[in-house]
Formats: C-alpha cells, structure tokens, sequence
C-alpha cells in the first residue's frame, strides 16, 4: 500500500493502489477520532480566551458552553463522516457509480486528515494572539482601546490562519474527489460533481432559506 503521506502529496494513486485491498475501517475511524480530539481541544482553548475576559459569574455560565461546544466537537465529525459518506454514495448513483457504500465509507474517512493540520493551525494562532492579560471590563473607553491594539496586533495572524485553514479544507475536497473516484469507479469530472454536489446543495439552500427569511420579514 501506498506511504501515509500518500494522501496529501499524490491522493489519486493513494486510493488507486488502496482500492486493491478488502476494506479496512480501522485507519480512517483513527484519523477521525483524532481530527475530533484536537478539534475539541481547539474548542476548549477558543473558549478559555473569550471566559478570560469576562465577570466571574459569567464564566461559569460560559463555562457550561464549553464544555457542550467541545462534546460537540468530538461527535461533528463522525456525523460529517457518514453524512458526506452517504451524500457521495448517493450522488455518484446519477452517473452509474460502482462500489460499495463501506468502500466510500473508507476512502471519506481518509479526507479529515487536512482538519487535523487546520485544528493545529487554529491551536497555535489562538496561543499567538491570546492577550497576556484580560481586557478592562470596568472601564468602557479603555476596553475599546485595548481590544483594538489587541486585533491590530493579532490581525495579521488571524488572517493567515483563515487562509491556511480555508486552503486545508479545499485540501480535504480534493482527497474526497480523489476517493469517490477510485470507491465508486467514477471518471475525474463526475467525481468532481459528485464531491462538489454536496455543498453546491447545501449552499442553495441555505440561499433559499435566507430569502425566505428576507420575505416573511419584510
């Protein structure tokens, strides 16, 4: 089988040499399990930042918040794992797809390794820019002084993050189009569909959804 570092640098004969084998859940359900762990932890220390600067008693209430925010983090990706699964699977049917859902399955799971490298990046640019004392609660004028200095100094880390995170997630839908391909012997461009179906859906309806807003509300 293909080196590890095959699924970053060269996905398609990753998965092509990959698909020769019986299916193994064993190493995608690892590389989800810790792309959640550090999630959560990434969740926990966003959290710990903003409770740093609140009243006491708004602390522990935030606190609560937390801890639900990181459960959350440890179940999203196995959720998104089936989810987007399932999704591929039944859009890859419309263009005759050969391959089982558990193949699919498999080769979905290898597509989080990005996420883990982007939960780091989030990890180390929250330990750059967080503020080495708490902000001035009591004192409006300089509260707002001091939050700008704070995001003119963390501004430049905080877009590069951004960037980095946005280029690991296209990352990610690359190694899906890769394994859709070879998990349901799928050509490249209806895999490309396939893959980018998914949020294109999900992107309309979000659309339909705020227009509806917009006209019940007006």
């Amino acid at each position: 089988m293909s080196n590890m570092t095959d699924i970053l640098t060269n996905p398609d004969q990753f998965f092509s040499e990959l698909s020769q084998r019986d299916v193994n859940l064993k190493t995608p359900f690892l590389i989800v399990l810790v792309s959640a762990i550090i999630g959560a932890i990434y969740a926990m220390m966003m959290f710990r930042v903003m409770m740093s600067s609140l009243p006491e008693e708004v602390a522990v209430i935030f606190s609560a918040f937390a801890t639900i925010g990181a459960i959350s983090n440890l179940i999203t990706p196995f959720i998104s794992w089936v989810l987007c699964a399932a999704a591929f699977y039944a859009v890859s049917m419309l263009f005759k797809g050969e391959g089982s859902f558990s193949r699919v399955f498999e080769f979905v799971g290898y597509g989080f390794v990005p996420t883990i490298i982007a939960s780091v990046v989030g990890i180390v640019t929250t330990m750059i820019i967080t503020p080495a004392v708490g902000f001035p609660l009591d004192d409006p004028e300089l509260l707002q002084q001091t939050m700008m200095q704070h995001l003119s100094r963390s501004g430049p880390a905080m877009t590069v993050s951004a960037i980095i995170q946005f280029l690991l997630l296209l990352w990610s839908v690359i190694i899906w189009i890769f394994g859709v391909k070879h998990a349901r012997n799928l050509g490249t461009g209806h895999a490309i569909i396939t893959v980018l179906a998914v949020p294109a859906a999900f992107f309309l309806l979000w659309c339909i959804l705020l227009i509806c807003i917009i006209a019940a509300a007006a």
